[in-house]
């Protein structure tokens, strides 16, 4: 039931809006495709009592019309089969569509992104809930709820035939008799019954191996990605044989959950397969009295053996998708863990206040880390709008964590604290680089991209005019470029935001001190009514800010 009422929480954004009735209508013409291939399964089970009554009788006559018969049905499965299967891939990819949507908006709002790391529960690999949790969820969800109402039609297609194909059968027990009324039907509820019960004690560990398989598999691909993303930083360590052996660590891991499971999933096929065949040879062993006895035809025996089937798949479409619900359960089980991390997590209590004017109002703070252990405290300060200012201290007080404090990211602190601007930025020691054109690269994070003129202007302005003539290139920047580069495009986006606040968190430590104080009197020049709060150990720099805030002491003008 947890599970359940999991999977309708997940389910209720997509399915529980008005607006969703073009979904709900490709559904309906799902599940209809579905139903009428059960409908040509109800007329073939009844051509098959005229097909083999024809063939025992030798009509040869009646034969050939039955025979293109049987085509047509088949023409008619086939083409319900694959239109119905194109609408169904239509729905999973809409549900899915908005699954990851939901995740993505859920995941970066309000820095939750950054806030989980933080948070108690560790979560693990967001990136595979988000990407392959929620195609998952869609496909399965669809795909069994499908069949489950496929089952309920053929239950209700084929009980009441095979319940009058059954008659009465008379029991004698003792010096009793009774009458067995559709004793075919409870053969086939009292076998499935029995086989269900038996596959979920063999199977019912499915569910906590799919859920490790999922996380050991993710950690092992986000090794491979750090492999790759580090490749010179290895290079240069020499850690290949201790990159080996990490990966083969994890590798142990799947290979060690990949045993289990397969163990489990034999057993459970093991019993599959016999299932399966007894299956075949039930009905046949349950009419054979009454066609030794001439009560049926040979044709009667091989419909009741169809519909008996039939039936039988109705009542065991629990056991038939054992395997697909304890992974449907799994991927429930992570994206609701998921969903509600991201829900309670702890975000930023630090709200900045979008004004013309821009300033910094402290009074009394104190900073802790997320288990509750001070940094420091009594910090009280009044920043405006076209000065600088350097946070010093020693090593480990929490410059940095001040820093993140002003810029809304780090929410473990008491005191007052108002932020006002009209637009901010936060350059941090190592820049956000990704592939792609250089265009959106300096862009960034605005999704605005600037003109070219403005492009190759701030270009020039940080030292980087080799790359004017690269606006087009598509690149890892991040791999391209040397860390002192990487700085200057980092700072060439400050230049081209022109931001009203701007945080620098060693922006300029990659750089020699010639260039970084050019670039720091670049920016002066270029935004003189910029609030710039920093933080920087090159010494060179320190006159580059008008005051100090000294953490451990009071605000010093220099």
């Amino acid at each position: 039931m947890q599970t359940l009422k999991h999977f309708l929480t997940l389910a209720r954004p997509f399915w529980g809006k008005p607006q969703q009735w073009r979904e709900w209508l490709l559904l309906f013409a799902v599940i209809s495709f579905a139903l009428l291939i059960i409908q040509m399964s109800v007329n073939i089970t009844q051509w098959n009592k005229a097909f083999y009554d024809a063939v025992a009788d030798f009509n040869g006559d009646i034969i050939p019309s039955l025979i293109i018969n049987y085509l047509i049905y088949i023409a008619f499965i086939v083409a319900f089969i694959v239109f119905g299967n194109w609408l169904r891939k239509q729905l999973i990819f809409r549900w899915r569509l908005q699954l990851t949507e939901q995740f993505q908006s859920l995941w970066l709002n309000q820095h939750r992104h950054y806030q989980l790391q933080f948070y108690h529960s560790y979560i693990d690999n967001p990136d595979q809930r988000i990407a392959e949790d929620s195609a998952l969820l869609s496909e399965l969800s669809i795909d069994l709820f499908k069949y489950f109402i496929m089952n309920i039609a053929k239950l209700v297609a084929f009980i009441t035939l095979l319940w009058q194909m059954s008659g009465v059968q008379n029991v004698q027990i003792f010096d009793r008799t009774f009458h067995i009324y559709g004793y075919l039907v409870w053969v086939a509820l009292l076998y499935s019954v029995l086989c269900t019960l038996f596959m979920h004690w063999i199977g019912h560990k499915l569910q906590p191996l799919n859920i490790e398989k999922q996380h050991r598999e993710a950690d092992y691909r986000t090794n491979l990605v750090q492999i790759k993303e580090n490749a010179e930083q290895i290079a240069i360590y020499q850690g290949e044989p201790n990159e080996k052996y990490r990966l083969n660590h994890r590798f142990q891991q799947i290979k060690q959950n990949w045993q289990e499971l397969i163990a489990r999933e034999f057993k459970i096929e093991l019993f599959s397969a016999s299932y399966l065949r007894i299956s075949l040879f039930i009905p046949i062993l349950a009419t054979l009295p009454m066609y030794l006895t001439r009560t049926m035809t040979f044709g009667d025996m091989m419909q009741a053996r169809s519909a008996f089937g039939n039936v039988q798949d109705g009542f065991g479409w629990f056991m038939d998708y054992y395997k697909k619900l304890m992974q449907w359960s799994a991927v429930i089980a992570r994206l609701s863990q998921f969903q509600q991390a991201l829900e309670k997590v702890p975000t930023s209590k630090t709200q900045i206040i979008i004004e013309p004017q821009t300033e910094i109002q402290v009074k009394q703070l104190a900073l802790y880390t997320p288990e509750k252990h001070f940094l420091v405290s009594n910090i009280s300060f009044h920043l405006t709008a076209g000065n600088w200012y350097q946070i010093s201290g020693k090593s480990g007080v929490g410059k940095s964590t001040l820093l993140r404090t002003l810029a809304g990211l780090w929410r473990y602190y008491q005191g007052e604290l108002k932020v006002q601007t009209s637009s901010f930025l936060f350059l941090p020691q190592k820049p956000y680089l990704f592939e792609s054109d250089l265009r959106q690269l300096l862009s960034y994070p605005r999704q605005t991209i600037a003109d070219d003129e403005a492009l190759k202007q701030v270009l020039n302005w940080v030292g980087l005019d080799p790359l004017t003539e690269q606006l087009d290139c598509i690149k890892p920047w991040h791999k391209q470029l040397s860390g002192g580069e990487q700085q200057r495009i980092s700072l060439a986006r400050a230049l081209l935001h022109k931001p009203s606040l701007l945080f620098l968190d060693e922006a300029t430590n990659q750089l020699d001190e010639q260039s970084a104080i050019q670039l720091m009197q670049t920016l002066k020049q270029q935004l003189p009514d910029c609030l710039c709060v920093g933080i920087s150990h090159q010494n060179s720099l320190e006159k580059m800010f008008e005051s100090k805030i000294n953490l451990g002491r009071s605000l010093i003008h220099s």
